[in-house]
């Protein structure tokens, strides 16, 4: 307890000192990750002008070749992220012996004092290097409180157990409601054990009903979210202290899950800088969630050998990422790495060529987009993290003990919290509209200051009670709420309720709790039914869609307001837009939810069409740092590289752009397009138009 303390102690006498902002990006930075330090020249010569400094290194040495840096990992590894051979053993052992006992992390986060001392070991090295070169401070690299987010009850020494009895203490009022929410009997706080995963499962994951009570599971995890961005925000406030200007945070950033301490609402926050992976809607989540102004980079890897990016010309491949992250307003991005981009003797590889190349027709406009501000339309969408967790649980049901083994690389294509985020950021994006995210943890508060036209629930399954009326107040007041499926079947405690929180507001009459009833299950649709398949079986309602298994787009008048029940798999949308065999369902989606968002008086800024351009077209507004106004569209199709490059075949595509008035538009840094409310453009497919509005 006294380490999680003194952390706490740190981050309260820091905290207040911290400026809200740092200063917007200069311009876009292209780093290179060097593995070997003596290769570091390689960087200018394909056309990054930075590098990654790691802890130790001579920043001197690199400013004097006129490169740039940040500082990765000032701590080194074993705290904010376990190195390989500290985590196997855990693994290992645990599945062997399936005893608890021997899951203890090595440097943990309650170790007396142990989070202050590297805090300090953090903020000396950062001032140590600190610069007109130091771009940012890197923290850690996939940063994680297991390893990335591998699932395993880590930690379990004696230091956690008494910080999780006061957690519990601070959840809990009596004993007896901690004994009632843990399933446990004891007769003193003292009793109090960390729960297990694997009884939790055994409890709970056998009936033919959805389990009923998940409490003990959410409980550990919240803890061990709080934990770890507490450790997290304590380093990071000290850091930011030793060099106030500077951007700090993390780079390789974990996509929300149900272990590993990525609870996007409480570890952004305390963050200037972050660089998460594109996997599951993170970069739009960390957008919305990070403090206004934060530094945002994003990672490039080459192609894999075989992949289908590989398909793609080299040239073609950078463009089109370089292209994202202009529309996107990244501050920077970080090239993965030496090796790739240059051969032993220093010699460009095809991809450092392109890289160098691309980077150098593309400088000027994403120099003038790093730090934009995307803008957001009146639609929000909310992020539960109780909802992945108990997402996490149903989609592993099927895994019985090999549970351990769900690592994030197979979660990346078999998570329906996941999938679900990504299905609705790409369906309203090939609407036009570019969503907000708040987080549920601030949803009720930031409803009595701000009011959307629409709000989105995403597969959110658990729902706090304050949040389900905040929501029914919302609608009652001339919201509109839309849902796919199974909103609010579960409190923020993770206890079922005996109907759906917001069934009512929904107009829902009628429900099943049979797991054969849930036809989503690991980011798809078990349906099998032709065309927009349902999400639950046996859903029945006041006004919907009949069908044979159940009703669809049930529609509810409440108060002033609507709330629609798509009972839709929203989560497969993500591979339906780009699959030319899913077409029918792809579009039946978009056009349910355009008719829910234009009743809630939600349009599109501009609109965009090509002849034979299937509907993955991506527009949306940057506020530039200087504060012009650019529109931007891209083909929004990364995930499909054979769609691009079909698409690609005949050159540029003509596109017409519709804006809702008249206004003078011309190439940002280029030349004049004229002044009128339609346009006829040429759009590379693999680039992007960035079209600056005249005031």
């Amino acid at each position: 307890m006294r380490g999680t303390t003194a952390a706490a102690v740190v981050l309260a006498t820091f905290g207040q000192l911290l400026p809200a902002q740092v200063p917007p990006p200069a311009r876009f930075h292209a780093v290179l990750w060097c593995g070997d330090p003596a290769r570091v020249a390689i960087a200018g010569d394909v056309g990054c002008d930075a590098v990654q400094l790691p802890r130790g290194g001579d920043a001197a040495a690199l400013a004097g070749r006129g490169l740039g840096y940040y500082l990765d990992q000032p701590i080194g590894k074993g705290l904010l992220e376990l190195r390989d051979e500290q985590w196997q053993p855990l693994l290992q052992a645990y599945e062997r012996t399936r005893d608890p006992a021997g899951l203890i992390r090595p440097q943990c986060f309650a170790e007396p004092d142990l989070v202050a001392q590297r805090a300090a070991e953090a903020a000396a090295e950062a001032s140590r290097v600190r610069g007109p070169g130091l771009l940012f401070v890197a923290l850690a690299d996939e940063a994680s409180a297991t390893r990335h987010d591998a699932p395993l009850d880590t930690c379990r020494c004696a230091l956690c157990a008494a910080a999780f009895r006061a957690f519990v203490r601070q959840r809990c009022a009596t004993l007896d409601a901690a004994n009632d929410a843990l399933g446990s009997h004891v007769t003193a706080w003292d009793g109090i054990e960390l729960p297990t995963t694997d009884q939790v499962r055994r409890r709970e994951l056998g009936d033919t009903q959805l389990p009923a009570d998940l409490r003990p599971f959410g409980l550990r995890q919240e803890f061990v979210d709080a934990q770890f961005a507490a450790a997290v925000a304590a380093i990071a406030g000290v850091v930011r202290t030793a060099v106030p200007a500077t951007p700090v945070g993390l780079t390789g950033l974990q996509v929300p899950a149900a272990f590993g301490g990525n609870d996007y609402a409480r570890l952004l926050p305390a963050l200037t800088l972050a660089e998460p992976y594109a996997i599951g809607g993170a970069p739009e989540l960390a957008r919305s969630l990070l403090p206004v102004g934060a530094h945002r980079y994003a990672t490039l890897f080459a192609p894999a050998p075989g992949s289908p990016a590989a398909a793609l010309p080299l040239a073609a491949f950078v463009r089109v990422q370089l292209a994202a992250m202009a529309a996107d307003g990244l501050a920077g991005v970080v090239v993965w790495n030496d090796a790739a981009v240059a051969d032993g003797d220093g010699t460009a590889t095809a991809f450092g060529a392109a890289l160098r190349d691309e980077l150098a027709r593309w400088r000027t406009r994403l120099d003038a987009c790093a730090g934009a501000a995307v803008q957001s339309d009146p639609v929000w969408i909310v992020e539960s993290q109780a909802s992945v967790r108990v997402w996490w649980q149903l989609d592993s049901a099927q895994d019985g003990m090999t549970w351990i083994r769900r690592l994030g690389s197979y979660e990346r294509e078999h998570s329906t919290s996941q999938a679900a985020r990504l299905g609705w950021i790409r369906l309203l994006q090939d609407l036009g509209i570019e969503p907000r995210f708040v987080a549920e943890a601030e949803l009720a508060e930031r409803l009595l200051q701000d009011r959307p036209r629409c709000l989105v629930l995403p597969a959110a399954i658990a729902l706090a009670d304050r949040n389900v009326q905040a929501i029914d107040a919302f609608v009652r007041g001339g919201g509109t709420v839309v849902a796919d499926h199974g909103p609010a079947l579960y409190d923020e405690t993770l206890r079922r309720r005996p109907a759906g929180g917001l069934d009512s507001l929904f107009g829902v009459t009628e429900r099943s709790f049979a797991w054969t009833d849930l036809l989503v299950r690991e980011g798809r649709s078990t349906a099998r039914d032709r065309g927009l398949p349902l999400a639950e079986r046996g859903l029945r309602g006041r006004l919907g869609e009949h069908r044979a298994d159940g009703e669809a787009f049930l529609e509810h008048a409440h108060g002033r307001g609507r709330a629609v029940y798509l009972n839709a798999p929203v989560c497969a949308y993500g591979g339906w837009r780009l699959d030319e065999s899913s077409v029918q369902p792809a579009r039946e989606l978009r056009r349910r939810v355009r008719a829910v968002l234009r009743q809630a008086g939600v349009e599109p800024t501009f609109e965009v069409r090509g002849e034979g351009l299937p509907t993955c077209l991506l527009c949306n507004t940057l506020r530039l740092r200087d504060g012009r106004t650019v529109l931007v569209v891209r083909v929004n199709a990364l995930a499909a590289p054979a769609l691009l490059q079909r698409l690609a075949q005949d050159g540029r595509r003509r596109v017409q752009l519709e804006l809702r008035g008249e206004r003078a538009l011309r190439h940002l840094g280029g030349d004049e397009i004229g002044r009128g409310k339609s346009f006829d453009l040429d759009l590379d497919v693999f680039g992007a138009l960035l079209l600056e509005v005249a005031p």
